[in-house]
Order: structure tokens, then C-alpha cells, then sequence
């Protein structure tokens, strides 16, 4: 008997089966990697199961090889779904396949004949990092001319993918929120707030470190320590680490250099529930990863981000509280935490009633997509009127 693999993400919500079989492509991890990757495709799937009731899913992981086998267990199911996270990312699987995490090639995608979309996936190339190479200016135009519609996660990521495009593709590019950011819709049940948190929660991220601090690494390192200590003694809070990765505890000696001695929370080797839960938690949560900015706002938890990355900016810019954000490359970064941390802690009420009105949002936005994409999988496989299989035989 065949057993799934460890990176099989585990479900949390139960709903019996529509009858719906569904490829679902993503950079799945098992406990002891990314937290964020740990919890996000099981989210998604969540998400897809509330408006579509059971869904018999069939797991590609997006770095693995396609051939054509993949293929084929595609064109077995009703429909593909790509994502979430940041897969438009060179050097993560790099390859001149496609130049993106998903190594399907241009002619691989023609064969695809059921409908399919990109779903709250992100423009991931960081700031100084070299462009994508030629093959995926080809790859991003067949990939959303075939597919339904590329739902990406903030309209940052939108106006960087429409640059690869002509102009009559870029109505096929919309605004699809990263389901994390609407755990507290999905599993109301599971956020567990206290009235008040005795804490706050600090992520750290170390992977292309020349990247995200350039030659200042030491000092903005230091800046944040201070920083942060000095908004959790003035409201009374110990700090926790959350390190969502192995590579994140690089912070922990910088920490205790500063004087703060932090309790270290591993949420790599948690599950979905126990990552929903820790995050559930902090009165502020401060971080660098995107989805120690997403997840948190997705369980109703203030967030103040460390921005290293445009793609944590552009989120904030989405949402309207571009103030809710600390951008590592300009001055005063120890004063723009205390600040900005200080005014999200002292209206806990106000950003309590925004946070959810900005879920309900994007869950509307979210309810959207999910619904179309469903409602386009029966007629694809009673009628084979999806444009993707009227394009099939054609070239492009």
C-alpha cells in the first residue's frame, strides 16, 4: 500500500466528498522546514474545501521534475491549482526549464487540458537580485494565456508579473490574497485570543543575507534588538523568538548580546494547528518573513514588519497601513520600531476592529476566485468547453 508523503499537508477542516478530483502544485515541506510552507498549502486546500466541499487532491510538489507522467495525472483530474507562495523566485529550483520554481516547460503547459489557475502566489525576487533569465519571459506568457486566471498575492506582485507580459494578457493577472492571511475566517474556532497577551513575538530571516542587509547586517541586527526591547519594556511584555526555519536562530546570540533572554519557539517542527495556535498568541507580532507578517494577520494578531523584502511592504500597501512596516535600509530603525510597535499597542481596540474588516475583505476577494474556479472544473469535464481545451491543439 502506498503511502502519502511526509510533506503531505494535513487538513483541518472535514467536509464530505464532492466528488471533485483536483492536481494541486506547491512547495510542500514536512515538519523540521519552513513553518509558513508547513501551514500554507494546507490552508489553501481549506479554503478550496469550504466553498467546494471535499476535494480528492492529488499532491505535485513544485520542485520536483515534470515529465510526461505529470502530465497525465493532471489531465486525470477536473482541474490544477498552482500555489500558494512566492514561486516566481530564480535561484530556489533554478533551472532553464521554465526559470521559475515549476520546471514545466512551454510545450508541457500546451498538453495541460484542464482548466487551471495560480492561486495567492508571489512575485518573490528580492531587491538586488538578478532578473529572471530569458526562458521565463516564454514560459509567463503561455502559463496565463492558458490558464483561467493568475491569482497573485498583492498588486505589488501583479505589476511585476504584467512586465513580462504583453498588454492583452494582463487583465488574466488579479488579486488573490494568501489564504494565511484569512486563518480566523477558516477556523474561527482555533484563534484562542486572551484579552491580554503577556508577550511579544520577534522573526528573524538569514537566507541571502547579502540581500536583505547588504553591509550593515551587524548594526540593523542590533538596531532591531534594541528596538524591540525597548517597546516590550514599555508595555510589560517578555519577548519570544519565533524561528520559522533552522537558519532563523542566527538572532538568538544577538539577542542575549543586547540583554534580552528570550524564550526560542521552533515552529518548524510544529503542525498547522500548533503554528495557527502560537500565532494566536503575541500582543505584537514583529517580523521579516512574509509569513511571519501573514500568518499572524490572518489570526487576528497586530503586526509590525521588518522589511527586507519589497513583497512585505506591498502587502502592508494593499491593506492601507503602510505605517504598519519598518524598511531595514533607511535610518533610525531602532526609533521607527519603538514608534510605530508603540502606536499598534496603544490602540489594541482600533487595530482589533481593522484587522477583521480587512479579513473580511479579502475574504470576499478570496470567495471570488475559489468559486469561479470551481464553477469552471464541471463544465470542463461534462463539456470540454474550457478555452484551455479549445486551445489544446493550437500553437502559441
Amino acid at each position: 500500500m502506498a503511502h502519502a508523503p511526509r510533506w503531505e499537508p494535513s487538513q483541518l477542516l472535514d467536509r464530505e466528498s464532492s466528488g471533485r478530483q483536483i492536481a494541486h502544485v506547491a512547495a510542500f515541506t514536512a515538519q523540521g522546514s519552513n513553518a509558513g510552507d508547513i501551514l500554507l498549502p494546507a490552508v489553501l486546500r481549506d479554503a478550496i474545501t469550504f466553498y467546494g466541499g471535499g476535494i480528492d487532491w492529488k499532491a505535485i510538489h513544485a520542485r520536483s521534475a515534470v515529465d510526461e507522467s505529470t502530465i497525465d495525472e493532471i489531465n486525470s483530474t477536473q482541474g490544477l491549482i498552482i500555489g500558494g507562495g512566492g514561486l516566481f523566485l530564480r535561484d530556489t529550483n533554478a533551472n532553464q526549464i521554465s526559470g521559475w520554481q515549476w520546471p514545466c516547460s512551454v510545450e508541457q503547459i500546451k498538453r495541460i487540458r484542464v482548466p487551471f489557475c495560480a492561486m495567492g502566489v508571489g512575485y518573490n525576487r528580492f531587491r538586488g537580485q538578478a532578473d529572471f533569465d530569458p526562458v521565463f519571459t516564454d514560459n509567463i506568457r503561455v502559463f496565463v494565456e492558458r490558464a483561467q486566471f493568475v491569482g497573485l498575492r498583492n498588486t505589488g506582485s501583479m505589476n511585476s508579473i504584467r512586465s513580462y507580459l504583453p498588454t492583452e494578457l494582463h487583465s488574466k493577472i488579479r488579486f488573490q490574497p494568501c489564504l494565511t492571511t484569512l486563518i480566523a475566517k477558516l477556523y474561527p474556532h482555533l484563534i484562542l485570543r486572551e484579552s491580554e497577551s503577556s508577550f511579544l513575538a520577534l522573526n528573524c530571516a538569514f537566507d541571502r543575507p547579502e540581500l536583505r542587509y547588504g553591509n550593515d547586517k551587524e548594526s540593523i541586527l542590533k538596531s532591531i534588538s534594541q528596538g524591540v526591547k525597548t517597546v516590550a519594556d514599555r508595555f510589560g511584555l517578555s519577548i519570544k523568538y519565533y524561528s520559522h526555519y533552522s537558519a532563523d536562530e542566527e538572532m538568538i546570540p544577538v539577542l542575549r548580546s543586547q540583554g534580552i533572554d528570550c524564550e526560542v519557539v521552533d515552529l518548524s517542527k510544529f503542525d498547522s494547528r500548533e503554528i495557527i495556535a502560537a500565532y494566536s498568541e503575541p500582543a505584537l507580532a514583529i517580523g521579516m518573513r512574509g509569513h511571519s507578517q501573514m500568518i499572524p494577520f490572518g489570526c487576528n494578531t497586530p503586526i509590525l514588519s521588518l522589511i527586507s523584502h519589497d513583497k512585505l511592504q506591498w502587502f502592508l500597501d494593499d491593506i492601507n497601513r503602510s505605517e504598519w512596516g519598518v524598511d531595514l535600509h533607511q535610518a533610525n530603525i531602532a526609533e521607527q520600531i519603538i514608534e510605530r510597535g508603540s502606536q499598534i499597542l496603544s490602540a489594541p481596540s482600533i487595530v482589533a476592529e481593522f484587522l477583521e474588516e480587512s479579513q473580511s475583505s479579502l475574504w470576499e476577494v478570496a470567495r471570488g476566485s475559489i468559486t469561479e474556479f470551481l464553477g469552471c472544473m464541471p463544465i470542463a469535464k461534462e463539456l470540454g468547453s474550457c478555452h484551455l481545451q479549445e486551445k489544446n491543439n493550437e500553437s502559441v
